[in-house]
C-alpha cells in the first residue's frame, strides 16, 4: 500500500532538488527524509532520484512522476496566492491542525469572501503540531480548524461545531475496483471513524490499497479510479458537480464527521466565520 506522505515528500525534494532543503522545509531530519524517499522508491519497485557529483537529479520516472504530482500539490499553492494577491491591510490568518488539510477550505473561503466582500488578505496554513513549540506560530492566527475537540488552549475557545455527513464516494469517469479502499491517514480521526464504521459491518471486503493523510490526495484517488472512500459530502462538493464522482449512502450519512472552528473572540471577524461556517455546511 502507498502512503502518500512519501509521495508528497518527494515532491518536495524534486521542487527543491535538494534532501537537505526539503528536510528543512518539512522540518524532518535529513536521514528521516531520506528513509521516506527510500521507502517509497522500494514500494514503486523503479529509483525516482540519483546523485550527480554533489546533486541530485530525477530519473526519468522520477521525473514523471513529479509531472503528476506537481499537478495536484501546486493548485493548493495556486488557490493560496489568489488571496495573498490582494494589496489591503486587513489580514486573517486560518491555522489548520496537522490531521486536516487547508486545501480543503481553500474554495470555501474564496467563496466567502465573494460574499462579504470585504477584501481580506487571507492565508491558511497547516501547524505541525498542536503545542507550546507552536505557540508563536498560532498566536499570529485569527482561526483554527481541527477534527479533534481541544483542552483549555492558550486564548482560543470554541467558536462552533460543524458536523458534516459522510457518504462513499467512486470515480465516475474510470472503472473503480469497488473492493479498494483509499484511506485518511492513521493518525486522522476520520481514519478512526472509518475503521469503527467497517467494523460494524457484517461482511467487509475491502482491500485498503492507498493511504494519505491529504485528504486531496485521496479525493484524486478516487477522481483517478484507484478505489472507493468514505469521506464527507462538503468535501466533495466541487468533484460532482464537475461530474467526476457519484455519491451513495444515506443523505444523513453513514456517520457525521466533526470540525470544530476556534477564534480569540475577536469580534471583527465574527460575520465574516459565520458565513464561512454556514458555506462549509452547505
Amino acid at each position: 500500500m502507498i502512503n502518500y506522505n512519501h509521495i508528497y515528500y518527494f515532491y518536495e525534494v524534486a521542487r527543491f532538488a535538494s534532501v537537505t532543503k526539503a528536510a528543512e522545509h518539512l522540518r524532518l531530519s535529513q536521514p528521516s527524509l531520506s528513509i521516506q524517499i527510500k521507502t517509497l522508491e522500494q514500494q514503486l519497485g523503479f529509483k525516482l532520484l540519483e546523485k550527480k557529483g554533489r546533486n541530485i537529479v530525477l530519473t526519468d520516472r522520477g521525473q514523471r512522476l513529479y509531472a503528476q504530482t506537481a499537478r495536484l500539490f501546486q493548485g493548493t499553492n495556486e488557490l493560496v496566492s489568489r488571496f495573498n494577491e490582494k494589496d489591503n491591510s486587513k489580514n486573517l490568518r486560518i491555522a489548520v491542525s496537522p490531521t486536516v488539510e487547508p486545501s480543503l477550505f481553500l474554495e470555501t473561503a474564496f467563496q466567502t469572501e465573494k460574499k462579504r466582500n470585504s477584501n481580506l488578505k487571507i492565508e491558511l496554513f497547516r501547524v505541525s503540531k498542536l503545542g507550546d513549540d507552536e505557540a508563536e506560530i498560532l498566536s499570529q492566527a485569527d482561526l483554527l480548524i481541527t477534527d479533534r475537540r481541544m483542552p483549555q488552549f492558550q486564548n482560543w475557545s470554541l467558536f462552533e461545531e460543524i458536523s458534516m455527513a459522510v457518504n462513499m464516494f467512486q470515480s465516475q469517469v474510470h472503472k473503480a475496483n469497488e473492493d479498494n479502499i483509499i484511506l485518511p491517514g492513521k493518525k486522522t480521526i476520520l481514519r478512526d471513524e472509518t475503521e469503527d464504521y467497517l467494523s460494524s459491518l457484517p461482511k467487509n471486503n475491502y482491500r485498503p490499497i492507498i493511504e494519505s493523510d491529504f485528504i486531496s490526495s485521496v479525493v484524486r484517488s478516487v477522481i483517478d479510479g484507484y478505489g472507493i472512500a468514505f469521506l464527507p459530502i462538503s468535501y466533495m462538493n466541487e468533484p460532482m458537480e464537475q461530474g467526476l464522482v457519484t455519491r451513495s449512502g444515506p443523505k444523513k450519512g453513514y456517520w457525521q464527521h466533526s470540525l470544530y472552528i476556534y477564534w480569540k473572540n475577536q469580534e471583527q471577524w465574527a460575520t465574516w466565520i459565520t458565513t464561512f461556517t454556514k458555506n462549509l455546511q452547505e
